[in-house]
Protein backbone atom coordinates (compact mmCIF):
# COMPACT_ATOMS: atom_id res chain seq x y z
CA UNK A 1 0.00 0.00 0.00
CA UNK A 2 0.92 3.30 -0.74
CA UNK A 3 -0.58 5.10 1.72
CA UNK A 4 -0.13 5.18 5.95
CA UNK A 5 -3.70 5.47 6.40
CA UNK A 6 -4.19 2.04 4.75
CA UNK A 7 -1.62 0.16 7.08
CA UNK A 8 -2.95 -1.87 9.89
CA UNK A 9 -1.24 -0.13 11.85
CA UNK A 10 -3.71 3.40 11.45
CA UNK A 11 -6.93 0.59 11.08
CA UNK A 12 -5.89 -0.45 14.56
CA UNK A 13 -5.78 3.43 15.69
CA UNK A 14 -9.22 4.38 13.99
CA UNK A 15 -10.76 1.63 16.37
CA UNK A 16 -10.10 4.00 19.19
CA UNK A 17 -11.70 6.63 17.35
CA UNK A 18 -15.05 4.48 17.38
CA UNK A 19 -14.60 2.78 13.88
CA UNK A 20 -15.46 -0.71 13.04
CA UNK A 21 -12.87 -2.05 10.40
CA UNK A 22 -13.84 -3.56 7.53
CA UNK A 23 -11.71 -5.65 4.71
CA UNK A 24 -11.59 -5.67 0.61
CA UNK A 25 -9.23 -7.64 -0.10
CA UNK A 26 -6.16 -6.09 1.11
CA UNK A 27 -7.99 -2.77 1.47
CA UNK A 28 -9.18 -1.31 5.09
CA UNK A 29 -12.85 -0.10 5.36
CA UNK A 30 -13.98 2.61 8.13
CA UNK A 31 -17.19 1.97 9.18
CA UNK A 32 -18.22 4.83 11.03
CA UNK A 33 -21.87 4.65 13.42
CA UNK A 34 -24.25 7.74 13.07
CA UNK A 35 -27.33 8.42 15.00
CA UNK A 36 -30.53 6.95 13.84
CA UNK A 37 -28.72 3.45 13.55
CA UNK A 38 -27.56 5.00 9.96
CA UNK A 39 -23.49 4.23 9.25
CA UNK A 40 -21.29 5.48 6.62
CA UNK A 41 -18.43 3.44 4.84
CA UNK A 42 -15.00 4.95 4.01
CA UNK A 43 -11.88 3.81 2.47
CA UNK A 44 -8.85 6.47 3.01
CA UNK A 45 -6.25 6.99 -0.13
CA UNK A 46 -6.56 4.31 -1.91
CA UNK A 47 -4.31 3.36 -4.96
CA UNK A 48 -6.06 2.89 -8.29
CA UNK A 49 -3.28 0.14 -8.85
CA UNK A 50 -5.07 -1.42 -5.75
CA UNK A 51 -8.48 -1.85 -6.05
CA UNK A 52 -9.93 -2.85 -9.52
CA UNK A 53 -13.51 -3.10 -11.11
CA UNK A 54 -14.98 -5.78 -9.56
CA UNK A 55 -13.92 -4.89 -6.03
CA UNK A 56 -15.91 -1.75 -6.43
CA UNK A 57 -18.97 -3.92 -7.39
CA UNK A 58 -17.83 -5.70 -4.36
CA UNK A 59 -17.57 -2.54 -2.36
CA UNK A 60 -21.33 -1.53 -3.31
CA UNK A 61 -22.58 -5.10 -2.01
CA UNK A 62 -20.89 -4.49 1.39
CA UNK A 63 -22.42 -1.06 1.55
CA UNK A 64 -26.02 -2.88 0.99
CA UNK A 65 -25.23 -5.54 3.47
CA UNK A 66 -23.97 -2.96 5.98
CA UNK A 67 -27.41 -1.03 5.52
CA UNK A 68 -24.98 1.73 5.13
CA UNK A 69 -25.85 5.51 3.89
CA UNK A 70 -22.79 4.99 1.19
CA UNK A 71 -19.18 4.55 0.76
CA UNK A 72 -16.61 7.14 -0.02
CA UNK A 73 -13.47 5.83 -1.55
CA UNK A 74 -10.44 8.11 -1.39
CA UNK A 75 -8.39 8.07 -4.76
CA UNK A 76 -4.94 9.17 -4.03
CA UNK A 77 -3.54 9.13 -7.54
CA UNK A 78 -2.72 12.03 -9.83
CA UNK A 79 -6.15 13.12 -11.44
CA UNK A 80 -6.77 11.91 -14.68
CA UNK A 81 -10.03 12.51 -17.22
CA UNK A 82 -9.85 9.18 -17.88
CA UNK A 83 -9.91 7.82 -14.39
CA UNK A 84 -12.00 10.01 -13.63
CA UNK A 85 -14.89 8.94 -15.81
CA UNK A 86 -14.14 4.95 -15.46
CA UNK A 87 -14.59 6.02 -11.26
CA UNK A 88 -18.20 7.14 -12.46
CA UNK A 89 -19.23 4.57 -15.25
CA UNK A 90 -18.98 2.57 -11.86
CA UNK A 91 -21.69 4.43 -10.26
CA UNK A 92 -19.46 6.33 -7.61
CA UNK A 93 -19.86 10.08 -7.97
CA UNK A 94 -17.76 12.94 -6.80
CA UNK A 95 -17.95 13.57 -3.04
CA UNK A 96 -19.47 16.90 -1.78
CA UNK A 97 -17.01 17.28 0.29
CA UNK A 98 -12.97 16.13 0.52
CA UNK A 99 -11.48 14.67 3.66
CA UNK A 100 -8.44 14.40 2.37
CA UNK A 101 -6.85 17.82 0.82
CA UNK A 102 -7.80 17.56 -2.43
CA UNK A 103 -4.21 19.87 -3.93
CA UNK A 104 -0.79 18.92 -2.72
CA UNK A 105 2.81 20.24 -2.57
CA UNK A 106 4.34 17.07 -3.88
CA UNK A 107 8.48 17.33 -3.71
CA UNK A 108 10.62 14.86 -5.62
CA UNK A 109 13.62 13.19 -3.65
CA UNK A 110 14.91 11.21 -6.14
CA UNK A 111 18.09 14.04 -6.89
CA UNK A 112 21.03 14.32 -5.27
CA UNK A 113 20.14 16.68 -1.85
CA UNK A 114 22.64 19.34 -3.74
CA UNK A 115 19.86 19.25 -6.66
CA UNK A 116 16.75 18.87 -4.26
CA UNK A 117 18.02 22.17 -2.42
CA UNK A 118 18.33 23.65 -6.20
CA UNK A 119 14.94 22.75 -6.70
CA UNK A 120 13.38 25.23 -3.99
CA UNK A 121 12.75 29.01 -3.91
CA UNK A 122 15.61 31.04 -3.37
CA UNK A 123 14.13 32.01 0.30
CA UNK A 124 13.83 28.55 1.22
CA UNK A 125 17.21 27.34 0.78
CA UNK A 126 18.42 31.40 2.52
CA UNK A 127 16.50 30.14 5.52
CA UNK A 128 17.42 26.53 5.77
CA UNK A 129 20.88 28.04 6.03
CA UNK A 130 19.19 30.79 8.66
CA UNK A 131 18.39 28.02 10.81
CA UNK A 132 21.59 26.49 10.86
CA UNK A 133 23.33 29.24 11.36
CA UNK A 134 21.46 29.50 14.73
CA UNK A 135 21.95 26.17 15.67
CA UNK A 136 18.58 24.96 15.76
CA UNK A 137 18.42 21.56 16.37
CA UNK A 138 15.79 19.03 15.23
CA UNK A 139 14.90 16.12 16.90
CA UNK A 140 12.87 12.86 16.37
CA UNK A 141 11.13 10.54 19.22
CA UNK A 142 8.34 9.92 21.26
CA UNK A 143 9.54 11.90 24.34
CA UNK A 144 8.57 15.05 21.70
CA UNK A 145 4.80 14.27 22.25
CA UNK A 146 3.88 17.17 24.06
CA UNK A 147 5.67 19.54 22.70
CA UNK A 148 4.37 18.84 19.54
CA UNK A 149 0.87 19.14 20.78
CA UNK A 150 1.47 22.42 22.17
CA UNK A 151 2.59 23.93 18.79
CA UNK A 152 -0.12 21.99 17.14
CA UNK A 153 -2.51 23.39 19.76
CA UNK A 154 -0.93 27.34 19.65
CA UNK A 155 -0.95 26.83 15.33
CA UNK A 156 -5.05 25.33 15.72
CA UNK A 157 -5.79 28.55 17.88
CA UNK A 158 -4.40 31.20 15.95
CA UNK A 159 -5.42 29.29 12.60
CA UNK A 160 -9.02 29.53 14.55
CA UNK A 161 -9.61 26.03 13.02
CA UNK A 162 -10.92 22.76 14.45
CA UNK A 163 -7.90 20.40 16.65
CA UNK A 164 -7.20 17.39 17.98
CA UNK A 165 -6.84 16.24 21.80
CA UNK A 166 -3.62 15.23 23.12
CA UNK A 167 -5.05 12.04 24.11
CA UNK A 168 -5.90 11.11 20.29
CA UNK A 169 -2.34 11.79 19.34
CA UNK A 170 -1.24 9.45 22.19
CA UNK A 171 -3.26 6.43 21.05
CA UNK A 172 -2.09 7.10 17.25
CA UNK A 173 1.38 7.18 18.67
CA UNK A 174 0.75 3.66 20.58
CA UNK A 175 -0.74 2.03 17.49
CA UNK A 176 2.31 2.65 15.76
CA UNK A 177 5.01 1.23 17.97
CA UNK A 178 7.17 -1.25 16.90
CA UNK A 179 6.61 -0.05 13.05
CA UNK A 180 8.91 2.43 11.29
CA UNK A 181 6.00 4.43 9.85
CA UNK A 182 5.49 7.31 12.14
CA UNK A 183 8.17 10.10 13.32
CA UNK A 184 7.53 13.18 15.49
CA UNK A 185 10.30 15.75 14.28
CA UNK A 186 10.60 18.48 16.78
CA UNK A 187 13.13 21.67 16.06
CA UNK A 188 14.07 23.69 19.02
CA UNK A 189 16.36 27.16 19.75
CA UNK A 190 18.32 26.86 22.98
CA UNK A 191 16.20 24.44 24.28
CA UNK A 192 12.85 26.03 23.47
CA UNK A 193 10.53 23.61 20.46
CA UNK A 194 9.61 26.18 17.43
CA UNK A 195 8.16 23.49 15.28
CA UNK A 196 6.68 19.98 14.93
CA UNK A 197 5.65 17.53 13.02
CA UNK A 198 4.24 13.92 12.88
CA UNK A 199 5.43 12.17 9.48
CA UNK A 200 4.08 9.29 7.89
CA UNK A 201 6.60 7.18 6.08
CA UNK A 202 5.11 4.25 3.80
CA UNK A 203 5.11 2.94 0.30
CA UNK A 204 8.13 5.15 -0.33
CA UNK A 205 6.20 8.45 0.61
CA UNK A 206 6.99 10.54 3.48
CA UNK A 207 3.83 12.76 4.33
CA UNK A 208 3.17 15.80 6.80
CA UNK A 209 0.18 14.68 8.46
CA UNK A 210 0.19 17.04 11.04
CA UNK A 211 1.76 20.03 12.47
CA UNK A 212 2.46 22.85 14.25
CA UNK A 213 4.70 26.05 15.23
CA UNK A 214 5.13 28.79 17.01
CA UNK A 215 5.83 33.08 16.77
CA UNK A 216 8.59 33.14 19.13
CA UNK A 217 11.64 33.67 17.71
CA UNK A 218 10.67 33.34 14.19
CA UNK A 219 13.96 34.82 12.82
CA UNK A 220 15.59 31.59 13.54
CA UNK A 221 13.35 30.05 11.04
CA UNK A 222 13.06 26.73 12.64
CA UNK A 223 10.47 25.02 10.47
CA UNK A 224 12.53 25.21 7.24
CA UNK A 225 15.21 22.96 9.10
CA UNK A 226 12.93 20.67 10.45
CA UNK A 227 11.02 20.32 6.55
CA UNK A 228 14.92 19.84 5.70
CA UNK A 229 16.16 17.43 7.85
CA UNK A 230 12.58 15.21 6.75
CA UNK A 231 13.51 15.41 3.40
CA UNK A 232 16.80 13.92 3.83
CA UNK A 233 15.72 11.21 6.69
CA UNK A 234 13.22 10.33 4.08
CA UNK A 235 15.24 10.22 1.35
CA UNK A 236 17.93 7.92 2.86
CA UNK A 237 14.77 5.72 3.97
CA UNK A 238 14.48 5.36 0.07
CA UNK A 239 11.30 7.38 0.01
CA UNK A 240 10.68 8.89 -3.70
CA UNK A 241 8.94 11.82 -2.44
CA UNK A 242 7.57 14.39 0.10
CA UNK A 243 3.91 14.88 0.48
CA UNK A 244 3.68 18.17 2.31
CA UNK A 245 -0.55 17.52 1.62
CA UNK A 246 -2.73 20.73 1.80
CA UNK A 247 -2.18 23.81 -0.14
CA UNK A 248 -4.29 25.69 -1.90
CA UNK A 249 -5.31 25.25 -6.19
CA UNK A 250 -3.09 26.97 -8.45
CA UNK A 251 -3.20 30.75 -8.54
CA UNK A 252 -6.01 30.75 -6.45
CA UNK A 253 -6.53 32.65 -3.19
CA UNK A 254 -7.81 31.48 -0.18
CA UNK A 255 -7.61 30.71 3.78
CA UNK A 256 -4.28 28.38 2.69
CA UNK A 257 -2.45 30.88 0.40
CA UNK A 258 -0.38 31.46 3.51
CA UNK A 259 0.62 27.90 3.97
CA UNK A 260 0.45 27.22 0.26
CA UNK A 261 3.30 29.92 -0.32
CA UNK A 262 5.28 28.59 3.21
CA UNK A 263 5.33 24.69 1.37
CA UNK A 264 6.17 26.08 -2.29
CA UNK A 265 9.49 27.21 -0.64
CA UNK A 266 10.61 23.74 -0.51
CA UNK A 267 10.57 23.14 -4.11
CA UNK A 268 8.48 20.39 -5.89
CA UNK A 269 4.61 20.83 -7.65
CA UNK A 270 1.32 21.39 -7.15
CA UNK A 271 -0.43 18.11 -7.61
CA UNK A 272 -4.23 17.41 -7.63
CA UNK A 273 -5.33 14.26 -6.65
CA UNK A 274 -8.51 12.22 -8.05
CA UNK A 275 -10.10 12.24 -4.37
CA UNK A 276 -13.32 11.08 -2.87
CA UNK A 277 -16.34 10.26 -4.65
CA UNK A 278 -19.11 8.55 -3.34
CA UNK A 279 -21.27 5.12 -3.96
CA UNK A 280 -24.63 6.51 -2.50
CA UNK A 281 -27.66 3.38 -1.08
CA UNK A 282 -29.62 5.51 0.70
CA UNK A 283 -30.27 8.99 -1.29
CA UNK A 284 -32.79 10.52 1.28
CA UNK A 285 -30.19 9.87 4.20
CA UNK A 286 -27.42 10.94 2.08
CA UNK A 287 -29.07 14.54 1.37
CA UNK A 288 -29.56 14.66 5.38
CA UNK A 289 -26.10 13.64 6.05
CA UNK A 290 -25.06 16.74 3.53
CA UNK A 291 -27.18 19.26 5.15
CA UNK A 292 -26.13 17.69 9.19
CA UNK A 293 -22.10 18.31 7.66
CA UNK A 294 -22.23 21.19 6.35
CA UNK A 295 -23.82 23.12 9.32
CA UNK A 296 -21.23 21.00 11.59
CA UNK A 297 -18.17 22.53 9.56
CA UNK A 298 -19.52 25.94 9.89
Amino acid sequence: MRSILQTHEWAEFKKTQGFKILRLGEIFIHKRSLPLGQNFLYLPEVDTDDINPAQLDQLKKITHEQKSIFSRVEFINPFSENSHKLIQSMKFAPAFEQVQPKWRQIVDLTPTEDEILVGMKSKGRYNIRVAERYRVEVKTGEANLEAFHNLYSETVRREKISGRSLEYFRNMVDKFKGSDYLEIYTASYQNIPLSSAIIGFCGGIASYLYGGSSREHKEVMAPYLMHWQVMRDAKGRGCREYDLIGRSAPDKEDKWSGVTRFKEQFGGKAVEVLGSYDYVNKPTWYQIFKIAEKFRRQ
